[in-house]
């Protein structure tokens, strides 16, 4: 060590991982006199926004700021602050539930994540012992808020139990990354950041309890939540119609067998579960003024259910139908559904059980 160089200098050299967690800095701070002598609130500071925007794998972008941290932090909480930005993985899947939240009116981004948001984690460790986007959930879940005093805050007890929205015995995830058969959707496309996860939480009115279902993820589940209020707390407007689910060159029957996971084109995000409707698929962004999104639901014996919800101020018109009421809608929704848009909005008919099975559309 260099003359002059101060005993916790190392700290801040080389790889961003030498970067202490809290418990390592308390006990720093305990033992040395001068530790704030050695780097300063602004230089942390500095650090931390550095971080949160740092090209091609930071938090935030030039296009979307999610999240800050309050400016009231203190050593500890700051270093704690960069090692989530720079060392907690990336944010895509909880940056996309938090974009989500916005457009429901759930939150205003960017968030502003305090020591208490923090504090969740005790340490690195404690961060790194579950999954990413769990332990994302955990930072930021209190942030999303439903308006009637409940949140989407993760509580993790000590033996390991998660719960959501309320800490009670009823509102637990029942499975976090539960044992899935091999040839289950979800085990085949499982990703170990954001696993399946089987719960009953549900909202009808008021949060309880209810059946059990999978979800492809723990971003799914939490998007679910926030679709969940906000069904019942809009009442949006909708059309629905049952087809068959290889319609269209198989447009229906492939977004309901390929990865929950894949993107899809004309939507901003997506979700999955294995119960009534399996798959999620949402039409608009934070640019538009209303939501809108496609439920689509197994009805079994190859039967789907299409069904496209909106909040768009209806256009008055002489047809009454949905494609003139909803026009901004319809038009989202032509390029998610692809050929099978003629089905949904424009009166044409099935013509036999199988239509076009023998061309799959580039879908499957």
């Amino acid at each position: 060590m260099a003359a002059h160089e101060h005993p916790v200098s190392h700290l801040f050299v080389g790889s961003r991982s030498h970067l202490p967690d809290i418990v390592t800095v308390a006990r720093l701070r305990a033992t040395s006199k001068s530790i704030r002598a050695a780097f300063t609130i602004a230089e942390l500071r500095t650090r931390l926004a550095n971080s949160l925007s740092r090209d091609g794998d930071g938090i935030n972008t030039k296009q979307l700021q999610l999240v800050r941290f309050d400016p009231s932090l203190w050593i500890g909480e700051l270093m704690a602050a960069v090692w989530i930005a720079e060392e907690g993985g990336r944010w895509d899947e909880t940056g996309e539930m938090l974009q989500w939240a916005s457009q429901c009116g759930c939150c205003q981004l960017p968030l502003n994540l305090t020591a208490d948001d923090i504090r969740t984690h005790a340490n690195k460790t404690a961060y790194r012992s579950v999954a990413r986007v769990l332990a994302q959930l955990m930072v930021v879940g209190r942030h999303v808020a439903f308006g009637d005093g409940s949140c989407l805050r993760i509580f993790r007890r000590a033996n390991g139990e998660v719960r959501a929205i309320k800490n009670d015995f009823w509102f637990r995830l029942d499975d976090v990354d539960p044992p899935l058969p091999p040839h289950h959707l979800y085990q085949r496309h499982r990703l170990q950041h954001d696993p399946p996860v089987e719960t009953g939480i549900a909202y009808f009115g008021v949060w309880r309890s209810s059946f059990l279902y999978e979800y492809a993820s723990l971003s799914s589940f939490a998007k679910k939540m926030i679709l969940d209020h906000f069904y019942c707390t809009h009442q949006p407007s909708r059309t629905s119609i049952r087809l068959n689910r290889r319609v269209g060159g198989g447009r229906l029957d492939g977004l309901l067998i390929q990865s929950p996971h894949t993107p899809v084109a004309g939507c901003t995000t997506t979700l999955s579960s294995d119960g009534r409707v399996g798959r999620y698929l949402v039409l608009t962004s934070s640019s538009h003024t209303f939501v809108a999104w496609i439920a689509i639901s197994n009805l079994g014996d190859n039967t789907v259910r299409v069904t496209v919800h909106t909040t768009e101020a209806p256009v008055p018109c002489v047809s009454g139908s949905f494609k003139d009421r909803f026009p901004v809608t319809t038009q989202l929704a032509r390029v998610a559904l692809g050929r099978v848009t003629p089905y949904v909005f424009d009166g044409q008919v099935q013509q036999q059980q199988h239509d076009d099975s023998d061309d799959d559309g580039g879908y499957l």
